[in-house]
């Protein structure tokens, strides 16, 4: 009997490690994810009529409308979100029919409303915003039909953009033209590369992938202090003084081989873009990128002698490439004169010897700029989360209240307004929240749903961002 029990036990073990293994592999994150662009398995909680159109209905997830065709969803049912402008795997979409050239699609009749590039377009339908995708997982059947999803309700939350170690997602970049700037440096260069890498481990650090408030309500509590400052357009920036290796001389190398005790670090400028380091390596010889100038470079300048030993600044900057007519972020002028930009900071970090990174708080950051006579980003409100709208009753959907009220706030936060910060009339990007009693909690934020349709405009007509010009992925993924 004790050894019937125990076998029985042993089975049951297996089974349960054998479904773990599979829901393990059945939605999964590859490295190079991105965190606003993640598709998630998720249960419809939410529906209403379209109020211009009777054959359409809203489901609103994590903030944002998604319309949907009237009766296709229900209350409860499973769903697989994606996330707007991100990017879908065309064989998905070509077995399912979802290509609006039908000759992109399995069956040569039927008509989808995705183009050839199959990105997830932010659009306003009859006068309502739709912001995201949504479809039942029975399409990912169709797509990989040996998927097991009897049991997808257990997934519900899951994010992913890998479905069974096939990449099904992933941000949408447009297909930036070659030139000869693109073309790889001669060996000579490559070689100089190679030879001396000043970055020391644990030192320098890139800004985190600001997630959406929407994700992380949970993250707010009423009593907690918050900042909430003005979200720029414009590209992001880090300039880092902080320990780098020191090229040795030979005569120090053949002492250091002697055991001379030789000092191989000093402190030294880092900079980069939100996602490149432009001076890793030493290599003056180096050509320039993509751009005429490089503007993170260029403001460099002004920005390192400023910097204390371990202090790390990340900043935007906005306005118009140096002594160009071209603006940073398509008609974004930021009150600056052509050919002239302005630097917003909005984080400052110091990095002891050991790699221990102190962060701090917003409160720190204004002061910080104030004492060196730089530019911190506008704070348009410090103080209790509770007390930014002190009518709403906390024991009421708190949280999901306060992000509505704060979504469409024209008075205080200029949402769904023109940015008061041009004089080109383009929309108000939005808002970062930071909550100052959580300790290095990561600052979340709010787009208008303005902006997310002027970018969308933007890449329709294939204009390159800034900072994704720097990226080296494919645009789309092919079947």
């Amino acid at each position: 009997m004790i050894f019937f029990s125990l076998k029985k036990a042993v089975s049951l073990t297996s089974e349960i490690t054998l479904k773990v293994r599979k829901m393990n592999r059945l939605f999964t994150k590859s490295e190079k994810a991105k965190v606003n662009y993640l598709s998630q398995v998720i249960q419809i909680d939410n529906i209403r009529p379209h109020a211009n159109a009777d054959r359409l209905e809203i489901v609103t997830y994590q903030g944002a409308n998604i319309i949907v065709a009237k009766n296709s969803v229900k209350l409860g049912d499973v769903m697989i979100h994606c996330a707007v402008e991100s990017c879908l795997n065309k064989d998905f979409l070509s077995k399912n029919n979802q290509f609006e050239d039908k000759e992109l699609n399995a069956d040569k009749e039927i008509k989808g409303f995705f183009n050839k590039k199959a990105r997830v377009r932010a659009i306003n339908l009859r006068g309502e915003p739709s912001r995201g995708f949504l479809f039942p997982p029975q399409w990912l059947k169709v797509w990989q039909p040996e998927l097991d999803i009897d049991n997808i309700k257990d997934y519900v939350g899951i994010e992913f953009d890998m479905v069974n170690g096939s990449l099904f997602s992933k941000k949408y970049v447009p297909m930036k033209q070659k030139s000869r700037k693109d073309k790889p440096p001669r060996n000579r260069y490559n070689n100089v590369l190679k030879n001396f890498d000043k970055l020391v481990e644990s030192q320098f650090n890139f800004h985190y992938d600001t997630q959406f408030l929407a994700k992380n309500l949970d993250r707010i509590e009423p009593d907690d202090i918050i900042s909430i400052t003005t979200k720029y357009h414009g590209t992001s920036a880090v300039f880092s003084n902080i320990l780098i290796n020191r090229k040795l001389n030979r005569f120090e190398k053949l002492l250091k081989k002697l055991g001379v005790k030789i000092e191989t670090t000093e402190y030294g400028t880092i900079v980069s873009s939100r996602g490149v380091i432009k001076n890793r390596y030493i290599n003056k010889a180096l050509p320039e990128g993509f751009y005429d100038v490089d503007i993170w470079l260029h403001a460099s300048k002004q920005i390192a002698p400023m910097l204390a030993k371990g202090e790390t600044m990340y900043a935007e900057i906005v306005g118009y490439l140096p002594d160009t007519a071209n603006f940073i972020q398509k008609n974004h002028d930021y009150k600056c004169n052509e050919g002239e930009y302005e630097i917003y900071v909005y984080r400052v970090t110091q990095t002891n010897v050991d790699g221990i990174v102190y962060e701090l708080s917003a409160l720190q950051v204004q002061q910080w700029c104030k004492s060196r006579g730089l530019k911190p980003v506008k704070e348009l409100y410090y103080g209790r989360a509770k007390d930014v709208y002190p009518d709403l009753k906390i024991e009421q959907h708190w949280a999901e209240n306060l992000l509505e009220r704060l979504k469409n706030d024209q008075e205080n936060f200029f949402m769904e307004c023109n940015s008061p910060d041009c004089y080109n009339e383009v929309p108000h990007e939005g808002i970062i929240i930071r909550n100052e009693s959580k300790g290095n909690m990561p600052a979340f934020k709010i787009k208008t749903e303005a902006h997310y349709l002027m970018e969308t405009k933007l890449l329709d007509e294939g204009v390159l961002n800034i900072e994704d010009g720097e990226a080296d992925d494919d645009n789309c993924l092919e079947p």
